[in-house]
């Protein structure tokens, strides 16, 4: 058992890396106190406190690596991340956990000689969710969270942006945590690309060895809105590899419920509330999180506590026209999507004949 932490210490100890030895040793006494083993777990933590002398040695982590040209920053870190309230799919939650259960297990498999390569890919479009996957498994696994900072990690010097890569893996493997590459398209662009210069190339090459080096004892997780750009050894480098999907009907009558749990929606039908739910559909968890607020955000500010229909297809329709709609275009929307004439004349305080007049020539 721990023989991931024993090999990492002993590695450490070899190379006289200090910092490392300690790091690992700490993770070792924290799994062996879960593990039942409280005596030898304090017997770790004592003997660090003793060479230490008395310091806070669970605030001794290696200096973070910095871009040589810039001498800024390439990684943030989050010692103590929150675990999100997301809302996912059951088969996108179901293999989290899987690769979650599977790194618990690592001492076990690898006893078993079943060495798992601690590497996730996540995919998929813009804001639903991978960035919070990425901080709700280092919340779970009770490890900091270290980002790559895209804007200083790709650096104009030729050469560079290849030694800032080997920086973070180096540091990530230092200590435990979990390495988070975001946007990662851009540093993992497929080699064949004639639009690529040869140093993009050349930081794939970089980046497949470090990954090779780095992802039998460490935890990297990468996330990319643009997974038709990676190349294709990339593809083979990851342990598993999950899509994270636009929500469909199911996550999105969940996400509506949670984030309007504290108005009223008594008076929304459950025929208006299934249109509702199918305007939403097509749009991110991010999109559809930010249309329900600015609706409940403008009933706050006029004290009111009750939600309609009605407020809610007014939002979507702005958000579809991108501002540029006007009421007669508003009504022909809310028509198209099934809202009797009443309702709507009854909504916008007008007679159903001006209604009736928005409507296409043929119509009526």
């Amino acid at each position: 058992m721990f023989y991931s932490e024993i090999t990492k210490i002993i590695e450490a100890g070899l190379d006289r890396d200090k910092e490392k030895v300690k790091n690992y040793a700490l993770l070792l006494a924290k799994k062996l106190a879960q593990d039942g083993d409280g005596k030898s777990s304090k017997r770790i933590e004592t003997l660090l406190l003793r060479k230490n002398n008395g310091s806070a040695i669970t605030d001794a982590l290696v200096a973070p690596p910095v871009d040589q040209e810039s001498r800024m920053g390439i990684v943030d870190i989050d010692y103590k991340p929150i675990a999100p309230n997301i809302v996912l799919s059951e088969s996108t939650i179901e293999r989290l956990i899987d690769f979650e259960n599977t790194i618990k297990i690592k001492d076990q498999l690898d006893g078993l000689g079943m060495p798992f390569n601690m590497s996730l890919l996540l995919y998929g479009p813009p804001g639903c969710g991978k960035t919070s996957i990425a901080n709700y498994l280092a919340n779970k696994l009770e490890l900091p969270l270290v980002t790559a900072r895209l804007d200083t990690l790709i650096s104009s010097l030729l050469g560079n942006t290849a030694k800032n890569l080997r920086r973070i893996f180096d540091y990530a493997s230092r200590q435990p945590c979990v390495l988070f590459l975001d946007e990662f398209d851009a540093i993992a662009k497929a080699r064949d690309d004639t639009h690529e210069l040869g140093e993009l190339k050349r930081v794939v090459n970089s980046l497949l060895q470090n990954m090779d080096a780095y992802c039998q004892n460490g935890i990297m997780i990468a996330a990319t809105n643009h997974q038709e750009l990676l190349d294709d050894a990339i593809w083979r480098r990851f342990q598993t590899i999950i899509e994270v999907p636009k929500p469909e009907v199911r996550e999105i009558k969940f996400l509506f419920e949670r984030i309007t749990s504290s108005m009223d929606i008594s008076c929304i039908s459950k025929k208006h509330l299934s249109i509702v739910i199918e305007q939403l559909k097509g749009l991110s968890y991010s999109d559809i999180q930010t249309l329900i607020q600015n609706v409940i955000k403008q009933k706050i500010i006029k004290n009111e506590r009750v939600l309609s229909a009605f407020d809610f297809m007014r939002e979507i329709a702005i958000f579809r026209y991108h501002g540029n709609v006007c009421q007669e275009d508003m009504i022909r929307y809310f028509l198209r999507s099934n809202f009797s004439q009443r309702s709507i004349a009854e909504y916008f305080r007008i007679s159903q004949r001006q209604v009736r007049n928005c409507l296409p020539k043929g119509d009526e």
